[in-house]
């Protein structure tokens, strides 16, 4: 990545963004030095732990690392027998302390945040050092008076020299008799001895040393004869104390110098760890997601740019997109439109995902990985170098061309600008046709007809125009894809205040061509309009016909779940019934063998027959009592067969009835109407079934579900009519159809076994079932 691309694109000012995020200096000058990598491995893990940090800090927030520099006390202790100050070592205290925090937070879910217990070792322990620096120094930092005996001695004989001479010097400035020379009523400490403020003019009359005075000359601060021999004392003890605490500060510091480099490794852990908190927390800030990286395309969703949105203005999303297998993307449009924003956007987006940060787009977005993104954006003229705008340009192109491999990506701001119009379109087709066959992304801008034509006639480019409101001529800042955007300068300078003079002499100047173009433009624009709206009326009715279709089936799953269940019961019950019915009938044949009783057999024979007759209303579906005639349309019921459907007709004695799609010849006097009147009227597919024999059904011909939805009505009027066994003619061919048919002959209630038929009935082509 070269470092003039990333200035161009901005990405240091995304840095300086989340780099605000952090909370320790050294996490600041992580982010600061991050740079998008190439190897798509290490930006997965970068994603990977940014992921983590944001799921962790979800329920437990991510422990403080707002704690100091470590290079100044490791600088210190580096020569041998120093002692670092308090100071120096109270931050190495402060960085244990955290480092062991922050070990606790990121091994807390190893299973659910595993990046995050492997950057836990990069916190090396150090817990005799941390207990070393924790029992020396005091809250305060000041090295503790139990530290070691000698120190603890010298500070009992400091304090009681340094307590012996207040009180003296206290009864001095307190004594009545010394009023008249006594300056002020303190005790105070000068160049490192007590003193008392004597009045200046009185200083003939208070025997002592003079060891200062003040700014005003009025008052000097005098060592009392007395108190001559106790400062030197004090003197004395307190360099004893200040040696021996020199001492414990050198025996501290030796044990710094000894872990150096664990010492190193943890400030660099921690600021790691602090880089990626706030990477996490500008991905919460401006509701960025984490992008599928080394994608085959480019898929950004409602993509925003960071620095718009960091702003705290409303940013309006785009979507920019460059299908698999195309190549690149041309996007016109009116000037302050948005397409230098969006070719930024796609620029900074595929930055910030190999640098490891989420971006500010959908969730959903792909991105393909990039070895180099180079960008020819904005103003490139150097006065220094003595370039003028075209020319630095011209030396800009040129250095990507040399470096515009297959896996870069290109962004290049209205190309063949600031020279001649005509010779500058034709550079920028020239210089895009170059790019193109060397094999990177490339994503442009262009006002140029010429360049427009081009696009439009090169199948590796996807073309979109910054869309503008066809009333007001504002732009939306939205890119419609498929079409090529004007530019509309004249008018945007109209709505500017431009001269109506100065713009009919420019619409009179403007080339036959041009206006072709513009008209062209125009007309695929109205056309792709259509489209886009025929486009979303037809999705939305896939979408109905879908949610539709899902609930056909799901229904249609229900109702067959429910009558297998119901045939099931049913056959159970009567199963079970016909077994005590002939369990009965064989205990009162042994019986009669026995003793002959004809009443006893006249009367088991006509319990039996209630029974049966009782257990076939109680198999039957309840029917209301009919209130009217049938007539056709209504709702009616085969009494004593369960059969019910809608009366389609009544001829003399017969009646035709549908049900499911299916019709039924029965007696006319067998009908009820059922309660609820005529039946709600439904949409119903036709589906032609073929005739039926009583005993055979001809299913050749039909697709595997109408011909299974045809078998179950053929057998459930089959069994309703007492037949042993039918006769089902499925046809050879694949097989297909003959295997359906067995699967449901197999899981059916009505059919104890199947087989094929004889070779002179049909063989494999037909199958014959054997009914319960």
């Amino acid at each position: 990545m070269r470092d003039r691309d990333l200035d161009t694109l901005e990405f240091p000012r995304v840095l300086d963004a989340v780099a605000a995020l952090a909370r320790s200096t050294a996490g600041h000058e992580t982010v600061l030095a991050l740079r998008p990598t190439t190897d798509l491995d290490e930006a997965e893990h970068r994603l990977d732990l940014c992921a983590e940090v944001l799921a962790a800090s979800a329920t437990s927030p991510l422990p403080a690392t707002a704690v100091p520099l470590l290079s100044p006390a490791l600088a210190g202790a580096a020569p041998d027998g120093s002692a670092l100050e308090t100071r120096r070592l109270v931050e190495v205290r402060d960085v244990l302390g955290a480092a062991r925090r922050m070990r606790s937070w990121l091994d807390r879910e190893p299973e659910r945040f595993p990046k995050l217990a492997a950057l836990s070792a990069t916190l090396p322990e150090l817990a005799g050092l941390e207990r070393a620096l924790a029992r020396t120094l005091d809250e305060t930092g000041r090295v503790r008076a139990d530290a070691s005996p000698e120190l603890t001695a010298a500070r009992a004989a400091t304090r009681e020299l340094r307590d012996i001479l207040e009180q003296r010097l206290e009864r001095v400035v307190r004594d009545q008799t010394n009023a008249a020379v006594i300056a002020e009523d303190y005790v105070t400490v000068r160049n490192g001895r007590y003193v008392v403020p004597i009045r200046a003019s009185m200083l003939h009359a208070f025997r002592g040393i003079v060891q200062d005075r003040s700014g005003s000359d009025e008052t000097v601060f005098v060592e009392p004869l007395f108190a001559v021999d106790l400062n030197n004392r004090l003197m004395l003890a307190a360099g004893t104390e200040e040696v021996e605490e020199r001492r414990v500060r050198a025996e501290l510091t030796d044990q710094v110098r000894a872990h150096t480099a664990e010492l190193a490794q943890i400030e660099r852990g921690l600021a790691a760890v602090d880089a990626l908190g706030a990477a996490a927390a500008f991905a919460t800030q401006l509701e960025c997601t984490r992008p599928a990286l080394g994608a085959d395309e480019v898929r950004l969703e409602q993509a925003r740019h960071p620095l718009l949105l960091a702003t705290g203005r409303p940013v309006v999303p785009i979507d920019v997109r460059i299908p698999a297998g195309g190549q690149g993307l041309a996007i016109t449009g009116p000037n302050a439109g948005g397409k230098t924003v969006a070719l930024k956007t796609l620029g900074l987006s595929t930055l910030m995902a190999q640098a490891g940060l989420f971006v500010p787009a959908a969730a959903g977005s792909r991105l393909p990985l990039r070895s180099a993104v180079l960008a020819d954006i904005g103003d490139e003229q150097s006065i220094e170098r003595d370039l003028s705008t075209f020319t630095a340009h011209a030396e800009n192109l040129a250095a990507i061309a040399r470096a515009a491999g297959p896996q870069a990506l290109v962004l290049l701001d209205e190309p063949g600008a600031g020279t001649d119009p005509v010779e500058g379109a034709a550079l920028a087709v020239g210089v895009l046709t170059d790019l193109l066959e060397r094999g990177p992304i490339v994503a442009f801008t262009t006002h140029f007809p010429q360049v427009k034509a081009f696009a439009l006639a090169e199948p590796r480019l996807e073309v979109a125009a910054c869309e503008v409101d066809a009333a007001s001529g504002a732009p939306r800042f939205r890119l419609a894809y498929h079409t090529v955007g004007q530019s509309f300068a004249l008018p945007i300078a109209r709505r500017h205040g431009v001269p109506g003079r100065a713009l009919e002499v420019a619409e009179r100047l403007l080339a036959g061509e041009s206006q072709d173009l513009a008209r062209a433009v125009a007309r695929l624009e109205e056309s792709r309009q259509r489209f886009d709206a025929g486009r979303a009326a037809a999705d939305a009715e896939a979408a109905n016909l879908a949610a539709t279709r899902q609930e056909v089936e799901a229904l249609g799953a229900d109702l067959r779940a429910r009558q297998r269940q119901r045939w099931s019961t049913d056959l159970e019950a009567s199963r079970r019934f016909l077994r005590d019915l002939q369990s009965e009938g064989r205990a009162l044949l042994d019986e009669l063998r026995q003793r002959p009783d004809p009443a006893t057999l006249r009367t088991f024979v006509k319990d039996a027959a209630a029974a049966v007759t009782r257990h076939a209303a109680d198999a039957a579906e309840p029917a209301a009592p009919p209130s009217r005639a049938p007539k056709p349309g209504d709702m009616v019921e085969v009494v004593g067969r369960g059969i019910s459907g809608e009366l389609l007709e009544i001829a003399g004695p017969r009646a035709r009835i549908l049900r499911g799609g299916l019709r039924f010849e029965v007696a006319a006097d067998q009908l009820r109407v059922v309660s609820g009147g005529r039946p709600r009227e439904v949409v119903t597919v036709a589906v032609a079934r073929p005739e039926v024999a009583e005993e055979r059904i001809d299913l050749v011909g039909l697709r595997a579900r109408e011909a299974i939805e045809a078998l179950q009505g053929f057998l459930d009027r089959a069994v309703r009519s007492g037949a042993s066994e039918v006769r089902i003619v499925h046809g050879v061919g694949t097989g297909a159809l003959k295997r359906a048919v067995h699967d449901f002959l197999g899981s059916s209630g009505y059919c104890t076994e199947y087989h094929e038929a004889e070779p002179q009935a049909g063989g494999a082509g037909v199958t014959v079932a054997v009914l319960t």
